[in-house]
């Protein structure tokens, strides 16, 4: 058993989207507690997912073509075949095209489809899969296009800097994320002031703020909740760690690379230090 042992540790995540850290938890001794802080809905607009997927075949060749097709979270991935499905498509759509996933859990969620996956940002976030796709495409001239799959609200930093190295690109939403409900939350608070959860987990910048809108409208405000309850804050890598900085959130661990593996034995080793000092 690992250093974990007995401690209650909150993942905000789906149930069926928490299988793996949650097992990674009881491998150690630790009891997740698995709140699904994000719920998953199509688009405001689905029109331009809509005609972005359909229009997929006609963009493997010919000028106009996207060069590239970018995915930034396994649920993209899912939202996106489900769309493909739909249309009665195939996921050979995406064959003449090169392929970009931000981490291995996007990169997964691609092959488990089938569909070959040509660049794994080293660095998982916006910054380390921009650095990486410019160095693929180095001196290609004209630089190729790209569609961007993504949440509808997202940071602006990929295609941001894509299109600064002279990138056109599209971005296309293919899903939102909204708060849980509010008895939901109302649970949640009771055991955070009950001292009922030693650590949680920030697993991406949404969760962070979905959290923090949840307590914030229960007039629980997450950054003295999670500090007077003494509650160990884990993230899963820099961006999300900025998140939480920004909403007064004190993080103690924060995990590299950007891995769920990565942030489990993160907080392990947080509580191993605890434990010998």
């Amino acid at each position: 058993m690992g250093k974990l042992v007995g401690k209650r540790v909150l993942v905000l995540r789906a149930r069926e989207q928490a299988a793996s850290v949650t097992e990674l938890l009881r491998a150690r001794g630790a009891e997740p507690v698995v709140m699904p802080i994000l719920e998953f809905h199509p688009p405001t607009d689905p029109r331009p997912m809509i005609a972005a997927i359909g229009s997929l075949a006609e963009r493997g060749e010919g000028d106009e073509r996207h060069g590239w097709v970018v995915f930034t979270s396994a649920n993209g991935v899912e939202r996106v075949l489900t769309e493909i499905a739909r249309q009665g498509m195939s996921v050979e759509a995406l064959g003449n095209m090169r392929v970009a996933a931000v981490g291995p859990a996007t990169a997964s969620a691609l092959t488990k489809a089938g569909i070959k996956v040509d660049l794994v940002a080293r660095e998982h976030h916006g910054e380390g899969l921009a650095a990486d796709m410019l160095a693929a495409i180095g001196n290609e001239s004209p630089k190729p296009s790209v569609l961007l799959l993504r949440a509808e609200v997202a940071r602006d930093v990929l295609p941001e800097t894509l299109r600064e190295a002279g990138c056109k690109v599209d971005i296309v939403s293919v899903y939102k994320t909204a708060a849980p409900s509010g008895p939901l939350v109302d649970g949640l608070v009771v055991r955070l002031e009950a001292g009922d959860i030693d650590a949680i987990l920030f697993t991406s910048p949404s969760s962070v703020n979905h959290l923090c809108d949840a307590l914030d409208a229960h007039a629980a405000h997450a950054e003295n909740l999670l500090s007077r309850a003494g509650i160990i804050v884990a993230s899963i890598g820099p961006v999300t760690t900025e998140a939480a900085h920004a909403r007064g959130v004190k993080v103690d661990v924060t995990a590299r690379p950007s891995t769920m593996a990565a942030l489990v034995e993160a907080l392990e080793n947080h509580f191993d230090k605890k434990h010998i000092s």
